[in-house]
């Protein structure tokens, strides 16, 4: 990928207050000036570029645009309107499917980015963080995906996986299997998956993956959240597989 500087952006006047954006999950430092997002310059940013600028030039409405950097160095991005959850809940039948299918858009539209290596398993450009928490809603609708810093070349299927687990709250003692089985096949159905099998399976590594990382940051509760989940999973696994 051949680097470039990105554009600047005049300076913000005394008049454009930063207001801290706490809502969902977001990276730390972001904030929101006048209908502006101000975010830190990451090791990934280059790459969360291109994905944008690429998006964008496809006649993306489901994802914030790159506007270049400010006078302190920060990505400046279009900021979307809309509500973003700040947990995970149990989404009806209409949600998960607009959910299902705004992925499906997002993937297909960076399939066109990545150099597809069949060895890798690399198809599209992974958002690597597809929680109805980087989502934004109106009308109770998900119409938009935000926070792409741990974007890069992946998998449907590993993305998928993460999704799925979150938007159906896989793991949840609250809701019967039968229930959930059933809510997957909606929402595989709706993307275009035919089987779920890869899916489930990275849905496990993703599991194992977050277990891991809550060990290392000393996330007893992240650990222990993630470590049930994967243990509801694997109980369910020919269940879900039925789907």
């Amino acid at each position: 990928m051949t680097r470039r500087r990105p554009s600047a952006i005049p300076c913000m006047t005394d008049l454009q207050t930063e207001i801290p954006l706490s809502g969902g999950r977001v990276t730390r430092g972001v904030v929101r000036v006048g209908d502006t997002v101000r975010k830190p310059v990451t090791e990934n940013s280059e790459f969360v570029r291109s994905l944008l600028e690429h998006l964008a030039s496809n006649g993306s409405d489901f994802s914030p645009s790159f506007l270049g950097v400010d006078e302190s160095e920060r990505d400046v991005l279009t900021f979307i309107e809309g509500d973003v959850p700040e947990e995970l809940a149990y989404f009806d039948e209409k949600t998960l499917r607009a959910a299902a299918i705004l992925i499906r858009k997002f993937h297909d539209l960076s399939s066109e980015l990545v150099a597809t290596d069949a060895a890798s398993n690399i198809e599209v450009a992974c958002h690597n963080d597809l929680s109805p928490c980087n989502f934004v809603f109106r009308s109770e609708t998900p119409v938009a995906i935000i926070d792409f810093d741990a974007a890069a070349p992946g998998s449907r299927a590993n993305d998928l996986g993460y999704a799925a687990w979150l938007w159906l709250d896989l793991g949840s003692l609250d809701i019967d299997v039968s229930d959930q089985q059933r809510r997957l096949a909606m929402f595989l159905e709706a993307y275009g998956v035919t089987s779920p099998k890869s899916v489930l399976e990275s849905m496990l590594e993703r599991q194992a993956l977050l277990i891991e990382e809550g060990r290392r940051n000393g996330d007893d509760s992240l650990s222990a959240w993630a470590t049930n989940c994967r243990n509801w999973t694997r109980q369910n696994l020919e269940t879900l597989r039925n789907a």
